[in-house]
């Protein structure tokens, strides 16, 4: 029985929950429409003879497959990232336009979750049997904290190992390191407001500051394309880019530096600000490093606010599995010594070798539904939760050389993506789990 169409008919509906985080209250430490959307994907996987268990709101899971067997997990996530200005569509409509799925989380990470799922569906209907005790354990704090993942950890047992659908194809066996830092600074000269982003982890499309006006400021904010307005003394000045993953931060165009740049003409101490931030590469804040396995560290500022008399930039720092974090953290000190920084969250690096068999096992199901047999492991700046497993790797569902809509305006799912993922998925499961 193919279950795809009634994959797009739970996604679509998953999509209309708004799953930003949001007021804790009562079983919804994330907010209600979390809660909602963890309560929603529980009931469609008991509805389908999963046993599920809900961890009052900060995580669930469904399981299927005979108690005395190992353990082995699919982690995904059901919150996403905040919605930025000027979508075309309704970003919880859960539409379907141009033969794509609508809304954001279609990639990040909820049309991942729900193909997984009705592949094993499928399976099942064709009468295959769990070797493995197979749980989908669901994440409902992901974009802001992974608070959801620290839950299940003290709570429950943790697979031996499994697959985080949150990230690419063909198969990720490498994770860079994460570091959110977090730096407090004296105000520029003339600057009187700035604020820009809404988190560390997505490239700001937006960006506004007011500053005491001069002629040179005025000129370097109509010669960058920004949008100015004067009043009296005081020079408004906005800034527009594209939203992006905080991981690639090439891949976007960043307003806050774009700002920073502008700003840069009013003081030898801002322009080094637009030097230690604009920078991705890390080069202007002496951080700049890479590895033969995992590549080159990446560096996003990814919001900004004045408080008071402070300036604070909000940075998400990817950095190669060889790096430190704390030469990272010593050497964005001495970059910028005027500066309180403090670590806000971090994630260890991952990495499982090429031939472990779970990676083959992964690589070898890709391979027969694309019928890529060139395809390699490969490395990432993004944080999944398979960094919480013992073993465990990221697969899919972003496919080599397609374009990704993750934590960007107008976020959606190609259904030819969304049914090559089910094939794939539907693939290494056979292959891991079932006999």
């Amino acid at each position: 029985m193919d279950r795809f169409d009634e994959a797009v008919k739970c996604l679509r509906e998953l999509l209309r929950f708004d799953s930003v985080e949001g007021e804790p209250a009562c079983g919804a430490p994330f907010g209600k429409g979390v809660a909602n959307a963890l309560n929603y994907m529980l009931g469609v996987m008991e509805n389908n003879g999963f046993r599920t268990f809900n961890g009052d709101g900060y995580y669930g899971y469904a399981e299927i497959g005979e108690k005395d067997k190992p353990l082995f997990g699919i982690l995904s996530h059901l919150d996403v990232v905040p919605v930025t200005e000027g979508w075309s569509h309704d970003p919880f409509g859960g539409e379907i336009d141009g033969d794509a799925v609508w809304g954001r989380g279609a990639e990040d990470d909820k049309g991942p979750a729900v193909a997984a799922f009705f592949a094993a569906l499928e399976l099942l209907d064709e009468g295959r049997k769990p070797k493995k005790r197979l749980r989908f354990i669901l994440g409902t704090n992901e974009e802001s904290g992974w608070k959801c993942m620290d839950a299940y950890r003290a709570r429950e047992e943790m697979p031996a190992e499994g697959f985080s659908p949150d990230a690419d194809f063909p198969v990720i066996n490498c994770e860079k390191g994460v570091a959110f830092f977090s730096a407090e600074l004296p105000l520029p000269k003339g600057l009187l407001y700035l604020n820009s982003g809404t988190r560390a982890n997505i490239v700001p499309d937006h960006a506004v500051a007011e500053a005491e006006y001069s002629v040179e400021l005025e000129q370097a904010a109509r010669d960058a394309g920004a949008e100015t307005e004067r009043d009296g003394n005081v020079l408004r000045i906005v800034t527009r880019g594209v939203s992006a993953h905080g991981s690639s931060p090439e891949s976007g165009v960043n307003a806050l530096t774009a700002m920073l740049t502008i700003l840069s003409v009013t003081s030898g101490y801002a322009k080094k600000l637009c030097k230690v931030f604009s920078a991705s590469d890390g080069s202007g804040a002496g951080i700049a490093c890479s590895d033969k396995e995992s590549g080159a560290l990446t560096l996003n500022a990814g919001a900004a606010r004045t408080e008071g008399e402070r300036l604070v930039v909000d940075t998400d720092i990817r950095y190669p599995i060889t790096a430190s974090r704390d030469e990272i953290a010593a050497k964005l000190a001495k970059a910028l010594p005027e500066a309180h920084i403090t670590l806000k969250n971090f994630h260890d690096p991952l990495y499982v070798p090429e031939d472990h068999p779970l990676v083959k096992g992964l690589l070898t199901a890709y391979k027969n539904v694309t019928g890529d047999k060139d395809a390699r492991p490969i490395a990432i700046g993004g944080a999944t939760y398979a960094r919480v497993l013992p073993c465990g790797v990221a697969f899919g569902p972003i496919f080599p050389g397609e374009k990704s809509y993750i934590h960007m305006r107008d976020e959606r799912i190609p259904l030819d993506s969304f049914r090559r993922m089910y094939e794939i998925y539907k693939e290494a499961l056979g292959i891991l789990c079932f006999e």
